[in-house]
């Protein structure tokens, strides 16, 4: 099977794989909303591997040995149609609204961009961030260990967050004059895309 689930940490996943420079899907997992009678809904991540999982100076401090061996370098974390049916191969393109977190080579930083890649991000202050992963000048916020970061769907927008602190939303291009904030109508629940790429996190809906 692509993504393994702790039999006894039910909330807590793991993925195999060899790639942590570039996002290859292998596997996708489903969320119900954590109150079906709301639309909106929050999806939180926390990447788990302790000693195989440093940031910033304390990876910096790790042999190479322990380097090559680090683990959660990126995952894919936003909102899925409800009535799609997931494949675990480039979901991204038709199902839902994502955000794409890649880790820098230093591990002080993530990478955001916002799958499909056709839209843009916008950050709290109106600042406009690219998803072409071609392109330069994409948005970054500070990558640390015991981080939680979420997907907040919201009256129809999608959110990242970290902590509590509303990072970017996604401006998605729907087939409008320009790329949209709101989702086209209909149900989304919270979604994971994962990485071909070694990965240990915990995973949690909440209303």
């Amino acid at each position: 099977e692509e993504v393994r689930q702790d039999p006894q940490h039910p909330k807590v996943f793991a993925v195999d794989g060899l790639d942590k420079s570039w996002f290859c899907q292998k596997g996708s997992i489903t969320f119900k909303r954590a109150d079906e009678q709301q639309q909106n809904f929050t999806l939180e991540v926390s990447f788990v591997g302790s000693e195989l999982s440093r940031f910033g100076d304390d990876y910096a401090d790790l042999s190479r040995a322990e380097q090559q061996a680090t683990i959660n370098w990126l995952l894919m974390i936003g909102v899925a149609r409800e009535d799609y049916q997931m494949t675990g191969y480039k979901d991204c393109k038709s199902s839902g609204f994502y955000f794409l977190l890649h880790c820098n080579y230093r591990r002080t930083a993530w990478r955001v961009i916002g799958c499909p890649h056709n839209g843009h991000l916008e950050d709290v202050h109106g600042n406009k961030f690219t998803s072409n992963p071609q392109d330069g000048g994409q948005f970054e916020f500070p990558a640390a260990e015991d981080q939680h970061m979420s997907v907040r769907y919201e009256d129809g927008e999608v959110w990242l967050v970290d902590g509590q602190e509303k990072l970017v939303r996604g401006l998605w291009d729907v087939g409008e004059e320009a790329p949209q904030a709101t989702l086209p109508s209909g149900r989304y629940i919270p979604a994971i895309l994962t990485p071909n790429c070694p990965s240990h996190f915990h995973a949690e809906v909440r209303a």
